[in-house]
C-alpha cells in the first residue's frame, strides 16, 4: 500500500520517524521532519508518499511539485527504500508509478528522478531507465582573482522585486533550477547572515545575481545572468566577483554545485579550474 504523508495515522507517523532516522547518527525530530515535508516545494506534504507493508514503512519519496505549473516538470528526490527489503525493484516501480500519477495531476509533462544510491541506480538500469545528467560539487584550488570584481548591491526589502525578476530570468531554462517566489525572497532576507544574496551591477544596470552560503569555513555560491546580458563576457566577471567575495570572507574552501546538462556554466567552471569533488546525484528521466 502507498499512502500520502498527510494520510498517515499516529502510529504510522512514529514509523516514518524511525524509517528516516534508521541510519542517521544525528537523529531528526518529528518537528524537523514535518517542517521539511510540509514545505511549499512538496505542496505542503501532498508530494510525499510512503510505501507501507504490514506495520512497517519500507520506502518513501518526495516529489517537487512547485515547478509543475510553471515549467511542466516534476522532480522525485529523497527516494529511499529499506535496505533489508529483498524485492527492491518492485517497491521502486510502485513508488515511481505513484509519483508519476501525482506529478501528472499537477500538470507535469516530464518527470525526473534524482539519486546517488547504487542499488536504486542498478534497478533503474534494469528497467532501461538511463542517466540523463548529474549534479556535482566542484571545488577551486587557484583562488587568485583574475579580473576586477563587479559592483554588488545586497538583497533588501527595497530591491527584492528586482532580485526575484533577475533570478527567475537567469534560471528560466536551467535544468533543475527552482522558480523563486516572494516568500522565498522574504526568507532569504530573514536569514541574511546564513544566505547572502546580491545583485550585480554593470554601468548602473542590474545584470545578474550572486548567492552565497558560508558554513564552517566553506564558501559555496550560485550565480546567474539575465538573458539580455549574456554573450558579453559578464559571466566570467560574475564568477571572479564570487571568488573575490569569498576570499574577503577568508574561507578555507570555495565550492559550488552544477548540473552537467547546464553546459555553459559547467564548461566555464572547468575552464576556470574548478574540479569535480563529489557526486551529489544522478538524474533519470521517467517515461
Amino acid at each position: 500500500m502507498i499512502k500520502n504523508y498527510l494520510e498517515l495515522n499516529k502510529f504510522e507517523v512514529e514509523k516514518i520517524i524511525q524509517f528516516i532516522n534508521r541510519n542517521k547518527i544525528n537523529k531528526l525530530s518529528f518537528e524537523d521532519i514535518d517542517k521539511e515535508i510540509k514545505s511549499e516545494e512538496f505542496d505542503f506534504g501532498r508530494g510525499v508518499i510512503l510505501k507501507i507493508k504490514g506495520q512497517d514503512i519500507i520506502g518513501m519519496a518526495s516529489i517537487i511539485l512547485k515547478e509543475c505549473d510553471k515549467k511542466g516538470i516534476a522532480y522525485i528526490i529523497k527516494l529511499d527504500i529499506n535496505e533489508s527489503i529483498e524485492d527492491k525493484r518492485t517497491v521502486l516501480c510502485e513508488i515511481i508509478e505513484e509519483s508519476k500519477k501525482i506529478a501528472k495531476k499537477y500538470g507535469a509533462r516530464e518527470v525526473f528522478l534524482g539519486t546517488k544510491d547504487d542499488t536504486i541506480i542498478r534497478n533503474l538500469n534494469t528497467l532501461n531507465i538511463k542517466k540523463q545528467y548529474s549534479a556535482i560539487r566542484m571545488t577551486l584550488d587557484n583562488i587568485t582573482v583574475k579580473y576586477s570584481p563587479l559592483s554588488l548591491v545586497k538583497l533588501s526589502e527595497e530591491n527584492k522585486k528586482e532580485y526575484l525578476m533577475i533570478y527567475n530570468d537567469a534560471f528560466k531554462e536551467v535544468p533543475n533550477a527552482a522558480t523563486l517566489t516572494e516568500s522565498d525572497i522574504d526568507e532569504y532576507i530573514k536569514k541574511a547572515d546564513e544566505n547572502n544574496c546580491y545583485i550585480a551591477i554593470v554601468n548602473n544596470e542590474m545584470i545578474g545575481f550572486l548567492q552565497f552560503n558560508i558554513k564552517e569555513g566553506v564558501g559555496e555560491f550560485d550565480l546567474g545572468l539575465i538573458k539580455s546580458a549574456r554573450g558579453k563576457g559578464y559571466g566570467k566577471l560574475l564568477l571572479e566577483t564570487a571568488i573575490s567575495f569569498l576570499n574577503s570572507k577568508k574561507v578555507k574552501e570555495i565550492g559550488l554545485i552544477v548540473i552537467t546538462k547546464n553546459t555553459l556554466a559547467y564548461d566555464m567552471y572547468k575552464k576556470r579550474g574548478f574540479k569535480e569533488s563529489e557526486l551529489v546525484s544522478d538524474w533519470f528521466k521517467l517515461d
